[in-house]
């Protein structure tokens, strides 16, 4: 199943080429309360799965309208997010490990690498990623992104992905640049500064259920600017994968239903694309769906 949160409070089940809103039916005989979230959704999804399904199966669908589409989780309680998480080796697009030195890093390492992104930085499709004035370069890395089903706590590796309720598109915009990264001190800003500015988490389009992606480290996953290729890889070439993250992050703190982890980004910066207003992005992962999203400049 495919469910998307729409504009107006809105929750919607995809069906191929369009939407069946199920909010009001599930409001209707008090399953869910009136604008109800997606986070209320996932909340009790074990008991109202079959409700879903049903009032999917009855109501009526019309047309796909993307502009419709919210961020599929508009507020969750923390975005975690996988730092260097691809073999990587190789140097063409077409090397589904990831661009770039391969890293020396021990996978127990890289765990301790996790950093978390703001939820104040999150936006849905058709929206834009605003860059901000004080940086000179900005970057999308295309991810996997895990969203978390239920209240988690101390997971083993087996138990993890009992807990996941299921996978969106999340792009973990980056700034690099001296005047983002130069801070106090002499210090160099942390990734939470440099992937912490509004609009720097765009989510979407909807959430693939858990069965819908039975093997969540065999999706393609490709990121177009202007219509140009710039990102393809596969999930398999994750060197921590899903249930990895998610076992290891639950010992650090407890993760709640709606909470997102990105998987990490299989290209290094050099292989990355610097991106400038009017720039518009499409990113796709297999068996989620894709969407679209515009570059601006900043306002102020």
């Amino acid at each position: 199943m495919r469910i998307a949160s729409l504009k107006a409070d809105r929750l919607a089940v995809v069906k191929d080429d369009g939407f069946v809103i199920i909010s009001d039916a599930l409001a209707q005989d008090g399953s869910l309360p009136k604008g109800a979230s997606m986070v209320d959704l996932i909340s009790r999804y074990d008991s109202l799965k079959g409700k879903i399904a049903q009032a999917a199966d009855q109501g009526a669908k019309t047309p796909l309208d993307t502009k419709q589409l919210q961020a599929p989780v508009a507020e969750p309680s923390k975005i975690w997010a996988a730092a260097s998480n691809y073999r990587r080796g190789g140097t063409g697009i077409t090397d589904q490990a990831g661009r770039g030195e391969a890293t020396e890093t021990s996978a127990a390492e890289l765990l301790q690498m996790a950093f978390l992104k703001p939820p104040s930085a999150v936006i849905g499709p058709e929206q834009a990623v605003i860059i901000p004035p004080d940086v000179e370069g900005v970057y999308p890395e295309l991810e996997l992104c895990v969203v978390i089903g239920k209240e988690a706590r101390r997971l083993s590796r087996e138990e993890a992905l009992d807990a996941v309720f299921g996978y969106t598109i999340i792009l973990d915009m980056t700034a690099r640049s001296k005047a983002a990264i130069s801070a106090p001190g002499g210090l160099i800003a942390t990734r939470c500064v440099r992937k912490g500015y509004e609009t720097f988490a765009p989510i979407g389009p909807w959430i693939a259920t858990r069965d819908e992606v039975p093997n969540p480290q065999g999706l393609l996953a490709q990121l177009w600017v202007n219509g140009e290729l710039t990102q393809s890889a596969t999930t398999e070439a994750m060197i921590n994968g899903v249930a990895e993250l998610v076992s290891y992050l639950s010992h650090i703190s407890p993760l709640h239903p709606g909470d997102l982890i990105a998987t990490g980004n299989p290209d290094s910066p050099q292989f990355q694309r610097s991106l400038v207003p009017g720039d518009v992005m499409k990113a796709e992962i297999q068996n989620i769906g894709a969407m679209n999203l515009t570059v601006v400049g900043s306002a102020g």
